[in-house]
């Protein structure tokens, strides 16, 4: 009966969904030249706006190739570096400094890349990120992330940041990404990579409790 059971909660589980997304900005339709930028909503289809890999991403989000260079005279050092690929992501900083930029979406984001940039070898960008998983304008959650700034006049390799707490949330419907300022016009960080988890069908939830139930139950009158 045992084993039964353990095939029954097998079973369950692989009737929900468990295929993960990873947002690498490799697949867009008019990327940027590699030493250019442009508004994500402007490398994706024509028609679809900020729609892309499912998710309606903020005006403010910025592609760039992984030779961008904000100096191009001297030349200066490269604006970030991707985690992978040619192309990553930053976000606008004009008029609002670039804070509160928001993806829409219900699926879990469980990670991403994130990175100092760096702009003529004197300074870097934001020295700190902080994600929130939202249901509407209500933060359910977030998590700080210290961007590490190790060679100086470099833009830095992408870290990690782990967001995999946000699976314990419900009634997910996007995220915020503000930042930290270390010094005025410091606003900018680099993202590439980011992972997302699909939510399970209420369907196949219910199935998935359905099953463990029942499974549940048998294994109670055999053990009397």
């Amino acid at each position: 009966m045992k084993s039964i059971l353990l095939h029954l909660a097998a079973l369950s589980f692989a009737s929900v969904p468990v295929s993960a997304l990873t947002v690498g900005f490799e697949d867009l339709p008019f990327p940027p030249a590699p030493d250019g930028t442009t508004g994500l909503q402007y490398a994706t289809a024509s028609g679809d706006g900020s729609l892309y890999s499912g998710i309606v991403w903020d005006s403010r989000v910025i592609v760039v190739g992984s030779q961008y260079r904000v100096d191009t005279a001297t030349p200066g050092p490269l604006f970030g570096l991707p985690h992978s690929g040619d192309h990553f992501i930053t976000n606008e900083t004009s008029g609002d400094g670039g804070n509160g930029i928001t993806l829409a979406t219900t699926m879990v984001l469980t990670g991403g890349w994130f990175g100092q940039v760096e702009y003529y070898g004197f300074g870097g960008g934001a020295d700190a990120i902080t994600i929130h998983a939202l249901n509407g304008s209500t933060s359910l959650g977030f998590v700080t992330f210290t961007l590490p700034d190790v060679v100086s006049g470099q833009p830095e390799a992408l870290s990690f940041v782990d967001t995999s707490s946000f699976t314990a949330l419900s009634g997910i419907t996007g995220y915020r990404i503000d930042h930290h300022a270390p010094v005025p016009s410091a606003d900018n960080w680099v993202a590439d990579d980011l992972r997302f988890a699909p939510v399970p069908e209420p369907r196949a939830m219910a199935l998935a409790t359905g099953l463990l139930m029942v499974g549940f139950a048998a294994w109670r009158r055999c053990s009397r």
